[in-house]
């Protein structure tokens, strides 16, 4: 019984950092996106995108195996 609630809370605990890194994520995308079109888009910038929209798409789908 000890082990299944350990293990419970264990999911609730991970499922709230994912739920906090995307959150975090999302407004690092926004901030980038707002500070680059105030300079320029450059490879960098168009790279640094790319992977957090790559972390995103990972994080949403760690995510979704979790709610089952």
């Amino acid at each position: 019984m000890k082990k299944s609630i350990q293990k419970y809370l264990r999911k609730k605990k991970h499922i709230k950092y994912v739920d906090l890194y995307l959150s975090d994520t999302r407004w690092e995308i926004v901030n980038t996106v707002i500070a680059a079109s105030s300079t320029e888009y450059n490879y960098a910038v168009q790279r640094h995108l790319d992977n957090l929209g790559q972390l995103v798409r990972k994080y949403e789908r760690r995510r979704r195996w979790l709610k089952f």
